[in-house]
């Protein structure tokens, strides 16, 4: 079947035969597909240098098996060009929708935050907080409840001059020698947190949350991201 017109981003590529690549693409309507890109190495090729990450594209293909053929490329708006580091973490976003996003289910919810993630991303405007909200908004979409709101133990509410344990599969519960502290667990319900300290326990539950639903995988652009941000330590001493 071919489809109508429908905006989305590239995702992810590999060489295809000769002249041509396998994509993976994150669409608004119809989530994440892979597509055969067909002769677009060739010089000759109109969609050549369109299929780069970041770039607002507007695609048809055609097919009804889950490798579709890509039909037509077009550019959408600007593209989101991200400064320095800022590249990597968008790698990530990536990384994360072709690990956690199914191929041919809608997450519309999913690609609108990406779209905040990548602004925030292009204006450096609060990089962290951008980076912990997209994360929590993909885990509840998925249907991997955090349990921010309650202690797990009591059904109190949380509270925020008190220190909590996190477990994955259950939630927070009250825990003078646990990691967490309730501000922070409020700070990331409510997608606004006021220092550092709530920023990097934010960072730490979800990355624990993450490699427990990765089973194993890796997230290669999360390497790249911790040598690069050792790297400007070095360079900074």
């Amino acid at each position: 079947m071919r489809q109508s017109l429908q905006a989305g981003f590239l995702l992810h590529y590999q060489n295809y035969q000769e002249s041509s690549l396998l994509i993976d693409v994150f669409t608004q309507r119809e989530g994440r597909l892979s597509l055969i890109a067909k002769g677009v190495k060739q010089q000759k090729s109109p969609y050549l240098g369109l299929l780069r990450p970041f770039v607002p594209l507007n695609m048809t293909y055609s097919g009804s098996r889950n490798l579709k053929i890509l039909t037509h490329v077009e550019t959408g708006t600007a593209e989101f060009i991200l400064p320095g580091i800022n590249t990597y973490c968008g790698f990530y976003l990536n990384e994360l929708i072709r690990y956690f996003i199914p191929v041919g289910e809608p997450y519309q919810d999913v690609f609108l935050n990406y779209l905040s993630c990548l602004q925030q991303l292009k204006t450096q405007h609060n990089i962290e907080a951008a980076l912990r909200t997209f994360e929590i908004r993909l885990m509840h979409a998925l249907g991997y409840g955090l349990g921010l709101e309650f202690d797990f133990a009591t059904d109190r509410a949380i509270e925020a001059d008190l220190i909590y344990r996190y477990d994955i599969e259950q939630g927070a519960t009250i825990d003078s020698e646990g990691n967490i502290h309730g501000s922070t667990l409020i700070a990331m319900q409510q997608e606004n947190y006021i220092n550092q300290r709530q920023l990097n326990e934010a960072k730490w539950l979800m990355r624990q949350v993450i490699d427990f639903h990765l089973q194993g995988k890796t997230l290669k652009s999360r390497l790249v991201i911790a040598k690069l941000m050792q790297k400007e330590l070095c360079n900074s001493n």
